[in-house]
């Protein structure tokens, strides 16, 4: 049986959800913890930081995967369309190191909300970590719903 790229369903739309809603969650629940003074919402933000950065890595390498046979080749149907999914990828990438960093500073210092400095810096990290992701959300719809990347027709 030859290999149809185009007989595969792409897996990046459904991958993309769960990274979405647990590093916007994270820092939400970072403000809870604040807020409420419960070491138990530190301790869910910090959680689904692990599980949204481990999942976000995931959609990065489907959205790969997904785009390539799009853009590059003889067959590419959206190859005029390779700036904004640059500017999707570079957002989601950002983002993605972005909390990264949110994630090694959790981890080194564990009492991160208890001091001003620490704190300040690690609530820019999620502030900053959530702008491109939902700039480079906005652009990923952007893509499929007006340009129609990635849609079987």
């Amino acid at each position: 049986m030859c290999y149809n790229r185009r007989a595969m369903y792409a897996l990046h739309p459904l991958s993309v959800h769960f990274p979405l809603a647990l590093l916007l969650a994270s820092g939400l629940f970072v403000l809870l913890a604040l807020r409420s003074g419960s070491a138990g919402w530190a301790t869910s933000a910090y959680h689904c930081l692990i599980v949204g950065w481990l999942t976000g890595a995931v959609a990065l390498l489907t959205g790969t995967l997904d785009a390539l046979p799009q853009l590059v080749g003889p067959e590419a149907p959206y190859a005029s369309a390779v700036g904004l999914v640059n500017a999707h990828a570079f957002a989601n990438l950002a983002a993605l190191v972005v909390y990264g960093q949110a994630l090694l500073r959790c981890r080194r210092q564990p009492d991160l909300l208890t001091d001003p400095t620490a704190r300040r810096g690690y609530l820019w990290l999620h502030a900053v970590g959530a702008a491109l992701l939902l700039g480079g959300g906005w652009v990923g719809g952007h893509l499929v719903y007006v340009l129609g990347l990635g849609v079987h027709q």
